[in-house]
């Protein structure tokens, strides 16, 4: 896990309360539809919206996934003697409200756990695939950009999409997105990453789409150089060469075919 995920993934969740109740009026909002009857029309209110709904559903189970696992992986255990005699350690039990909010706000208390969990990068990505689906059922822009801590006093900075500036909500100094986007980029260069990971981690920072499957690519073509694998033998790719070869290769436009018109 890299600082770039782990910034991505704590913007994602510290939306996550403003969103829960969003999504809540979303849910009670009685959606009414209708066709004239003569001069008055009938309407038919729906009790809530099942697509809000269910999205709040599925972002309840990710949440809650892997606190569950976090917790089973990390979590304190204690001593104790069964009737046999035996010593074993038991899991403390996890004291928390079963909430959005609650669950969201206990991931970000424990950073380091997602950070060097084997799994993290599938915490991240489907942390926020589920939060950004809850953002287009509710109608709200897109996520912030992380830009990365504030230089004055270390704060993490997120940015509006298409703003110009983004001011820090601790000491209140402003600063250019664009500074600070390349900033992280440049101290991101020396470190090491697995194409997904890096995957991850740069498109909203180049603001470029950027796959693993075209890290890969390059790698076979020669414009990237494998390096040592990580500990479970993934190959790994230097940042900085892979921001290069982003910037140097054009993104591929969509060619739209036209339809055939009718005679």
């Amino acid at each position: 896990m890299c600082g770039l995920c782990l910034g991505r993934l704590d913007g994602d969740l510290a939306d996550v309360a403003d969103l829960a109740e969003e999504l809540d009026t979303t849910i009670a909002r009685q959606t009414r539809t209708g066709m004239p009857v003569g001069s008055r029309n009938a309407e038919v209110g729906l009790p809530y919206n099942d697509g809000a709904a269910e999205v709040g559903r599925d972002l309840r189970s990710v949440l809650s996934t892997w606190v569950r696992e976090l917790w089973e992986t990390h979590g304190p255990r204690r001593v104790v003697i069964t009737a046999a005699n035996v010593r074993t350690t038991e899991l403390d039990p996890l004291d928390l409200d079963d909430t959005l909010a609650e669950m969201a706000a206990w991931l970000r208390r424990h950073p380091s756990w997602i950070e060097y969990h084997p799994a993290g990068g599938e915490l991240v990505d489907e942390i926020a695939d589920a939060v950004e689906r809850v953002r287009r059922a509710v109608d709200l822009p897109p996520a912030r950009t992380y830009c990365g801590p504030c230089p004055d006093c270390g704060t993490d900075l997120y940015a509006r999409p298409d703003r110009e500036l983004v001011r820090c909500r601790e000491c209140e100094a402003r600063h250019e997105v664009e500074a600070r986007r390349a900033a992280l980029l440049d101290a991101a260069r020396g470190h090491l990453g697995t194409a997904a990971e890096i995957a991850r981690a740069l498109p909203r920072l180049l603001g470029r789409e950027l796959s693993a499957n075209s890290l890969r690519t390059w790698a076979r073509t020669g414009k990237l150089t494998r390096r040592p694998p990580d500990a479970q033998g993934r190959t790994r790719y230097l940042v900085g060469e892979v921001i290069d070869v982003a910037l140097a290769t054009p993104t591929r436009s969509r060619v739209t075919r036209a339809e055939p018109s009718c005679a």
